[in-house]
């Protein structure tokens, strides 16, 4: 069942009204996060995911692609493979814990490297990698709980538009809110963040403990 979302009730700008929840980011991204929910009118923005581990990678992968059961959509095709092979290890019955322990292996083993696999993994220089969270559970159903209306989420696509790719390099979001630029790719339940940074601010940036809040 959706949550109660509030409307943002003030102009465009009221940036210092937002609230961020979840993870940790660097300064130069918090205020572009607030800024984006503030044209948005999104008094709250959840940080879901930052820089991952491969075992963090597996885990998710895990959890969304074989307990939840949905399409693994990425950029270096053998990702599908990854994870049909895992799903072929569940269906056998295997144990939870021996697929995520192959799927480490292959994310460790795959060709191009894990980094190919998620942006989350590894080090970036002049990005930071993030996710804020649109919904979780299921993409339609009661079981689904969005952080943003449907009006909402789509402002927020469209704030973060203007913003590409100047300041946002990549932006990934789900596909029920469509694809128009080139550096947009899918992505569900969240926005996924490629954000250009100051080389400064990465030095001085600490990186967070937690690697991610949902699966």
């Amino acid at each position: 069942m959706a949550s109660q979302v509030h409307p943002f009730a003030h102009h465009h700008g009221h940036s210092m009204h937002v609230r961020i929840f979840g993870l940790a980011v660097s300064d130069r991204s918090t205020h572009l996060v607030k800024e984006i929910a503030a044209e948005a009118r999104l008094l709250t923005v959840h940080i879901t995911s930052v820089h991952r581990s491969v075992a963090d990678q597996a885990r998710i992968f895990y959890n969304k692609h074989i307990v939840e059961g949905k399409a693994a959509h990425y950029k270096n095709p053998e990702v599908a493979k990854i994870v049909a092979h895992a799903r072929t290890l569940h269906k056998q019955g295997r144990s939870s814990e021996f697929v995520k322990a192959y799927l480490i292996s292959a994310i460790e083993h795959v060709h191009g490297g894990p980094t190919t696999v998620s942006a989350h993994i590894g080090a970036h220089i002049f990005t930071e990698v993030f996710d804020v969270a649109h919904y979780s559970g299921p993409t339609t159903g009661t079981g689904r709980h969005d952080f943003m209306t449907n009006e909402q989420a789509r402002g927020f696509l469209a704030a973060c538009r203007r913003r590409m790719p100047s300041t946002i390099a990549r932006l990934g979001h789900s596909s029920e809110l469509g694809f128009v630029l080139p550096t947009e790719f899918h992505d569900e339940k969240c926005f996924h963040f490629e954000v250009k940074q100051l080389l400064y601010d990465k030095l001085e940036q600490t990186p967070a403990t937690p690697t991610s809040m949902f699966a």
